[in-house]
């Protein structure tokens, strides 16, 4: 069964509940009023009668100037009053013995009515069926009798079942017009989750750019607009696995590239050399220096991709370190390797206090400085500069080399991209130093940004959290 049928059959049924019991309710206090009102009128008739029946003996006694009326002359009163078919209530007298000495009209014994009668000495009433008896102990002339009056309630009666009739047909109407009603609000209530199950349908069969309309404030808009932020966070999710899965089988193509290309030379070049027998000093050690060439490249590209891996894994440790003292030691270990190319290199950073993992942090600095001197030639400037700003510490490798294109700067952080490849490959290049740097600064809460023109050389700038820069640090 579906929600909207389920709200709507126990919605129906609780108003109907409501409405049955209110309806018996009133019912019952109705005709409990009306009965109360039958008896009151029924008791003050039965009252008035016998009182109105002594009088009329007393005015015959003084009329007859007689002390007491005999029992025949009380009974021929009786029927001279009461006379023998009443239209309306029906009359009985009974004597002492509870022996029927007059009545009306035909009716039932009631010997219990008149035993309690007779044994509390007051007045009784008792519904038969739909007959409601009065009965009560009277002295007429010194002679006990039981007055005994009965109502007919057969009109009181048939207008409650009158009554229970016409409630029954008015909840049948009402059932009818509030299942009508109540369906269309339902439904209209519901709609919106219609809408939602529709949307939530299409995201899970794969439409992740399909949102749920969002219309008002209530709990099913808020369900949309949980719904609309998970199907966004799904498909940001799942267009980040699909980039990450295109860049891992673009790492894959690359790096079986990477390897290829060495492997072919050092197995054909090894081939030469055990294949012919009659080559030259000379060409012998032009083939062993292109297959030591070739092994180094690919000992620094495994290196690299080490490397790689071990931050991938984040094991970092962690320490407090002066700024200015690590960069006294990357100064010293990069001078050796300028001069070696000619280059002029400046490390200069202010004095501060840095949480980093200090080895980490200059295998960032070294892969800055071998890509800013691989793009270099003899005679240009390497400047590494450090400082700190506004709670963040800033680092920058600036160099005067050949620059980079545009286009290719948001693509030269990708793992073995290489915007001049051929030149890359000569100087022992892979194309992870740059990928290497990014996921170090990442694992330090920073980001690396380059900027860059062709023909005037490239700056590469750090920035990162934390630290403390002055003197007194």
């Amino acid at each position: 069964m579906k929600l909207w049928q389920k709200i709507f059959l126990y919605t129906l049924m609780l108003v109907m509940l409501a409405v049955g019991i209110t309806s018996i309710l009133m019912l019952k206090n109705s005709f409990q009023l009306t009965m109360e009102q039958k008896k009151h009128a029924a008791f003050t008739e039965h009252e008035f009668l016998i009182t109105n029946f002594k009088s009329l003996l007393l005015s015959e006694r003084l009329r007859q100037n007689a002390i007491l009326l005999n029992e025949e002359q009380i009974l021929e009163y009786m029927e001279r009053t009461f006379g023998e078919e009443g239209e309306k209530n029906g009359i009985s007298f009974f004597n002492r013995s509870k022996k029927l000495v007059y009545k009306n009209r035909e009716m039932e014994p009631m010997e219990d009515l008149l035993a309690m009668v007779s044994d509390s000495g007051q007045g009784y009433m008792q519904i038969e069926g739909e007959v409601l008896y009065i009965a009560s102990k009277e002295t007429l002339e010194t002679n006990t009798y039981y007055f005994l009056t009965w109502s007919d309630l057969h009109d009181v009666l048939k207008m409650h079942r009158d009554m229970l009739n016409q409630a029954r047909m008015n909840s049948m109407v009402c059932a009818v017009a509030i299942a009508v009603v109540l369906l269309v609000v339902v439904k209209l209530l519901l709609l919106p989750l219609q809408k939602i199950n529709a949307g939530t349908r299409a995201i899970a069969e794969g439409d992740y750019k399909r949102r749920v309309p969002q219309r008002g404030r209530d709990e099913l808009s808020e369900l949309a607009c949980n719904m609309n932020r998970m199907a966004q966070a799904v498909e940001k999710n799942i267009k980040a696995l699909e980039d990450v899965a295109e860049d891992r089988n673009q790492f894959i193509a690359n790096l079986s590239h990477e390897m290829k290309t060495p492997l072919t030379s050092i197995l054909g070049f090894s081939d030469l050399l055990q294949i012919k027998n009659d080559l030259s000093e000379e060409k012998r050690l032009e083939y062993v220096s292109i297959i030591k060439e070739e092994a180094s490249r690919m000992r620094t590209l495994s290196g690299k991709l080490m490397e790689m891996i071990t931050v991938g894994e984040a094991n970092v440790d962690w320490q407090e370190e002066d700024t200015e003292e690590i960069f006294t030691e990357i100064g010293v270990s990069l001078h050796v390797v300028a001069k070696s190319h000619q280059m002029e290199l400046t490390c200069v950073c202010e004095k501060g206090r840095l949480r980093m993992d200090k080895e980490l942090i200059k295998s960032l600095v070294y892969n800055l400085a071998d890509n800013a001197m691989k793009a270099s030639k003899a005679g240009n400037t390497i400047a590494i500069q450090g400082w700190f700003a506004q709670g963040m510490f800033f680092f920058s490798v600036t160099d005067q080399g050949i620059g980079i294109p545009k286009e290719e700067i948001a693509k030269i952080t990708q793992a073995f991209y290489m915007v001049d490849k051929a030149r890359s490959r000569a100087s022992g290049g892979a194309g992870l130093g740059l990928a290497l740097c990014v996921e170090i600064a990442r694992l330090h809460q920073g980001e690396l940004t380059i900027r860059s023109e062709m023909g005037k050389g490239t700056v590469v700038m750090v920035r990162m959290k934390g630290g403390a820069g002055g003197e007194n640090s």
